[in-house]
């Protein structure tokens, strides 16, 4: 068994949208990602100083948050107290298909790097997002806490992240459409309609709509059936029921899935505020392990 001063460091991001507890679980550095609402700035700290109620509270009477990539100089702090401790850091960084986090978190890298040639220093794209990540992030942590090598997380994250099936659902396209993923005129359409998108992460990280249903119970029910295709219980039987402040349809949800699948354990996670200014409050989402991502 490793020692601590052997073991290496794990770094997870806020737009994993894990609960505080299961974070407070593990021995990890966090990386915190600002967000913006009604001109005051904020740290997505997992829902600690800013209960995620009242973020959504808020984007429902009205407010439209904005959001920044986690800073330079966060990055900076972690990398150098990495290198000068000589523990190997592991990150397991938000999806680069949808962020350009990643890419200074390779900058401030190289620059630590050219003062700590032989720091170990490791950057892994989870390729997903949210509770996606978080899923994937939550089997790492568990890992790490086992004595798991630097090796062997990066490994199993690689192998692993175009095995992670997220897909979820909307109450309604408003978010979408103040952040430009769709017009206005689709918008306005599919509010007459009550058209309600079923979106996933493809190949490169990036979000990508499935399929579109009518109504909020067939957009539910496609997400149960949706799993009932792609589940693999082999790769793990943990499932992930996920919601943006919506506990009593995540109640109701979380029990259909226990009823269908009877996984072993089913995590219940929120959507934090830099993920629910882009979709709003009202996401459903289920997680799970399955078949590859599609081309």
């Amino acid at each position: 068994m490793m020692t601590h001063d052997e073991r290496p460091m794990l770094a997870i991001d806020s737009c994993s949208d894990l609960t505080p507890e299961i974070v407070a679980r593990f021995d990890v550095e966090e990386l915190h990602f600002p967000f913006t609402l009604n001109g005051a700035e904020h740290l997505d700290d997992f829902g600690r100083s800013f209960p995620h109620r009242d973020f959504y509270a808020a984007m429902r009477a009205g407010a439209a948050p904005t959001t920044a990539q986690i800073p330079r100089a966060a990055f900076e702090s972690l990398f150098r107290k990495a290198a000068e401790s000589g523990r190997t850091l592991v990150y397991l960084g938000f999806s680069s298909g949808l962020s350009g986090t990643l890419d200074t978190a390779h900058l401030v890298r190289q620059a630590v790097l050219a003062d700590h040639p032989n720091a170990d220093i490791r950057i892994v794209d989870t390729l997903n997002a949210s509770a996606a990540e978080g899923f994937l992030v939550y089997h790492a942590m568990r890992m790490h806490a086992d004595g798991a090598s630097a090796d062997e997380i990066v490994q199993f994250v690689e192998s692993r992240k175009l095995l992670v099936n997220g897909f979820f659902t909307l109450e309604n396209l408003e978010a979408l459409r103040r952040g430009g993923r769709i017009s206005d005129a689709a918008a306005a359409a599919g509010a007459v309609l009550d058209i309600k998108p079923i979106l996933t992460i493809d190949r490169e990280g990036k979000l990508v709509l499935k399929r579109s249903v009518r109504g909020r119970k067939k957009s539910v029910s496609t997400l149960l059936d949706i799993m009932q295709e792609r589940r693999d219980p082999s790769l793990g039987d943990v499932v992930a029921v996920v919601h943006a402040d919506a506990p009593e349809e995540a109640a109701a949800l979380k029990a259909a899935v226990q009823e269908r699948f009877a996984p072993s354990e089913i995590l219940e996670l929120p959507v934090g505020p830099v993920i629910g200014s882009h979709v709003g409050p009202g996401m459903l989402a289920l997680v799970f392990w399955g078949k590859e991502r599609e081309r």
